[in-house]
């Protein structure tokens, strides 16, 4: 994963190994650890403090300091696979934003969340019919699974296909249920106080052309 300035990327042609070192010396690109593949939320603060509750979620003792240079104001954030800009930025690889040119100091930290931090606040069901939705789809699953594991243990093989097939379309149905999509909204409304990557840009106008990575 990187934070890179967008006007600073080549047209249509992805960098390679030395491309990306050259931005990365230029202050364009800003490389971030992780831990694997999947979805990673980036918290950026420009020109202001992150927030106390988030800032207890960061690891500080594994900050990432250094320059980062947004030449026409345009940035992104996702792998680095899409730093090109012919790129169309979508949720799954690439989000981009704008912020006001110039260059900045940054400190770039990973947090460390408990799981049952996430859980709780993405517990967002409040009323008993709320709660009912939101368990309904994992009840059909468990349900169909249940009925077509005993089938199988009887031989009946057709009767277990039937049966995985109904709890799919069940299933379906179940997640279209009104209310359905207002608990999900809500969900992943709650998730975004969750990021895995927060970084502080602060403007510095007397860059003198340091690379980062000094803590």
């Amino acid at each position: 994963m990187a934070l890179f300035d967008a006007d600073a990327l080549p047209k249509s042609l992805l960098p390679n190994g030395e491309g990306l070192d050259e931005l990365v010396s230029r202050n364009s690109l800003i490389r971030l650890p992780t831990d694997g593949d999947g979805g990673y939320l980036l918290h950026l603060y420009v020109d202001e403090s992150p927030p106390e509750q988030v800032m207890g979620y960061c690891l500080t003792e594994d900050k990432l300091v250094g320059q980062f240079a947004a030449t026409g104001g345009h940035i992104a954030f996702g792998g680095v696979e899409s730093t090109f800009q012919d790129f169309k930025p979508n949720r799954f690889i690439r989000s981009d934003a704008v912020i006001p040119a110039g260059s900045y100091a940054f400190t770039a930290y990973r947090t460390d969340i408990p799981d049952e931090v996430v859980t709780q606040a993405t517990q967002v069901a409040s009323t008993s019919k709320e709660r009912w939705l939101d368990r309904a789809p994992l009840m059909v699953t468990l349900s169909t699974l249940g009925l077509a594991f005993a089938s199988a243990i009887f031989n009946s093989f057709l009767a277990a296909g039937l049966v995985l097939v109904l709890g799919y379309f069940c299933f379906k149905v179940v997640k279209r249920l009104p209310g359905q999509g207002a608990l999900a909204a809500r969900r992943e409304d709650a998730q975004l106080d969750f990021p895995s990557i927060v970084i502080e840009l602060r403007s510095n106008p007397s860059f003198n052309g340091t690379p980062y990575g000094a803590r």
